[in-house]
């Protein structure tokens, strides 16, 4: 066993109705009554943020609300959050929402404390000032993990997918609510339940795995995986969707320790050429580069199959991994997932681009650290084998 560190730097919470108390939360982490509230449009059409911005408002916490949350964020709508972070004064940044959400205003709580854009800490080409703005997380999917974890990634006016990183991104607390997250419709279920399970897998996996990283990654495998389907079928079921919200935070903490892989590298990618969604991008990555992996990694892709509920009384470890790769596959497809990117306005002309943008800096970190490495030659071929779909 060799020498490893770990730092959780986030505290959790969970409960039904647990976000009603976020109004106490802010007083007790900031030490006053002013929180900017970081959303999406869905949610406040959907009623969600209303009921955590009266939650905050009925504790005497006076509340600014930034809804300009789209999908797969830019660096402008970093800055505009930051803008109001610095105006209304406020102690203290709550992001409501999926990663999207979390992620702007993990960022723009770091940004708001100096007069720099986002884009210039792009890559961590310089480092933020010191935090001075506390944040809660109250993630509505069960996905990205971001609410755990001490990274975000952000499009630049450019469109280019790029990651900003430091210890101090972390959230304060992470507000985990299986009630708040049953109105989230089932193609999105699917799609932010796979990429926890995606983020689970490759850092157990990954060059960076330690014992820690695999019990996170093992037990997150086996929450997702077992209570995933049940979300999607009946999406008021609390039992599963409070194991999902567990099971996506545990991923996160495996990520946050251990990184992810070449999944990660093409979803990213995938991003980048058109704006996929994240969590069905390295889904549809994972369902190709699954079996790719296990041939290089039997073992702990034989244990990883064991977490998924594959029976191996009668196999050996390899045949044992690649049945991993095929229950995987399986429950891709049963969640309704669309593997095809043809709609997506992407083809095989797209292969030489598509492996460009796996080979950049922004996606090196990820595809350097995959459990197998990978040559241009076997970047073209999972290229092919997801854009001939």
């Amino acid at each position: 066993m060799t020498a490893f560190d770990v730092a959780i730097r986030t505290q959790v919470s969970f409960g039904i109705g647990r976000s009603r108390q976020v109004g106490e939360d802010v007083r007790r982490l900031s030490g006053q009554g002013k929180a900017v509230l970081v959303t999406d449009p869905g949610l406040v059409q959907a009623g969600v943020a209303g009921e955590v911005a009266d939650a905050l408002r009925e504790s005497g916490v006076e509340t600014q609300l930034f809804a300009e949350v789209q999908s797969d964020p830019t660096s402008d709508s970093i800055d505009r959050a930051a803008d109001i972070i610095r105006q209304s004064e406020a102690a203290c940044v709550i992001g409501l929402g999926g990663g999207s959400a979390m992620d702007v205003a993990k960022m723009a709580a770091m940004v708001a404390g100096d007069r720099h854009p986002a884009e210039h800490y792009a890559l961590m080409a310089h480092p933020f000032a010191p935090k001075r703005v506390a944040t809660i997380m109250i993630p509505t999917t069960s996905g990205t993990g971001a609410e755990v974890t001490s990274t975000v990634v952000f499009s630049t006016a450019e469109k280019r997918k790029v990651w900003g990183w430091d210890r101090d991104l972390a959230p304060d607390l992470a507000i985990l609510d299986p009630a708040l997250t049953v109105k989230l419709p089932p193609h999105l279920t699917a799609a932010t339940g796979l990429d926890a399970l995606v983020h689970a897998m490759e850092a157990a996996a990954g060059k960076r795995r330690n014992p820690v990283i695999h019990g996170l990654g093992m037990k997150a495998i086996q929450l997702i995986s077992r209570h995933l389907l049940q979300a999607i079928r009946e999406p008021g079921d609390l039992e599963a969707r409070g194991s999902l919200s567990v099971g996506a935070m545990l991923a996160g903490l495996a990520i946050e320790q251990g990184g992810t892989g070449i999944a990660h590298c093409i979803g990213h990618a995938l991003g980048t050429l058109a704006r996929i969604h994240h969590g069905r991008a390295v889904a549809i990555a994972l369902y190709h580069a699954y079996a790719w992996n296990a041939e290089a990694a039997v073992e702990v892709h034989a244990e990883i199959a064991r977490a998924l509920g594959v029976h191996d009384t009668w196999q050996d470890e390899r045949a044992l991994a690649y049945a991993g790769a095929e229950a995987f596959a399986r429950l891709v497809e049963s969640t309704g997932l669309n593997l095809s990117l043809k709609d997506d306005g992407l083809s095989l002309a797209d292969q030489d681009r598509l492996v460009e943008v796996m080979q950049s800096v922004e996606n090196a970190p990820m595809r350097q650290n995959n459990c197998r490495d990978s040559t241009t030659e076997d970047l073209r071929r999972l290229a092919e084998a997801i854009l001939s779909r």
